[in-house]
């Protein structure tokens, strides 16, 4: 009978992995630094203490390690979503958390949010015209997830009556727009301040702002 094959990677496959990974944060150090215009291959290389070869048999270039970098920021973000947003039942508790999510997620790698921006024009308002086309459907199950957790709230009388779709694109508007302005700008405020800042002014006045409008303009018989 045939040895059975091992399911797990060889060592030659865990050192290509992780010199990937080596490659990548380096990357990421030097676009931080110079911007993604100013940086070079040989650059990124000398970081990482890897040979330029070594580094074209990994990458196929710049624009490609830049996809990566993204791609490795987003996939962060998103294994955090799930444990952290989506494991809630309460919707309350999983949209407080996805706020202060996305804000110290963006603390994290601010420097390097600072280049995303810069690099698309347009990006500080819709980053999704900055991702490369690995992100993009990463990014729409993001909006579905957040928008199924509206839609919960709503159907369990957590959240006042409304269009899922437009509360996650009113919160994602909101953070966007503090996201690419601290971009620009050094926080006057601790993290943990713009957090709870953020979580009151959304999940405290939408509220209110939803039930002036109800008030103003009842729903047709």
């Amino acid at each position: 009978m045939a040895e059975r094959r091992s399911s797990q990677p060889s060592r030659r496959e865990r050192e290509r992995e992780a010199h990937r990974r080596e490659i990548l944060e380096a990357a990421e150090r030097v676009f931080v630094r110079k911007g993604y215009h100013a940086t070079t291959v040989e650059e990124i290389a000398s970081e990482a203490e890897f040979a330029v070869g070594t580094l074209y048999n990994l990458f196929n270039g710049k624009d490609d390690l830049y996809a990566r970098v993204i791609e490795g920021v987003a996939r962060d973000f998103m294994g955090q979503f799930k444990q952290k947003v989506l494991s809630r039942e309460d919707p309350e508790e999983a949209i407080a958390s996805l706020i202060e999510l996305r804000l110290t997620h963006f603390e994290d790698h601010r420097g390097f949010f600072r280049v995303f921006f810069e690099t698309v024009p347009g990006s500080r308002l819709d980053p999704s015209r900055a991702f490369p086309p690995e992100v993009s459907g990463t990014y729409e199950r993001y909006m579905e997830d957040v928008t199924a957790i509206f839609q919960r709230g709503i159907s369990q009388g957590v959240f006042d009556d409304g269009d899922p779709l437009y509360l996650t694109l009113c919160l994602e508007g909101i953070i966007n727009a503090f996201v690419g302005y601290w971009s620009k700008r050094e926080p006057t405020e601790p993290l943990a301040v713009r957090v709870e800042k953020m979580k009151r002014e959304f999940l405290g006045r939408i509220k209110r702002r939803l039930d002036d409008e109800q008030q103003q303009f009842p729903k047709l018989s």
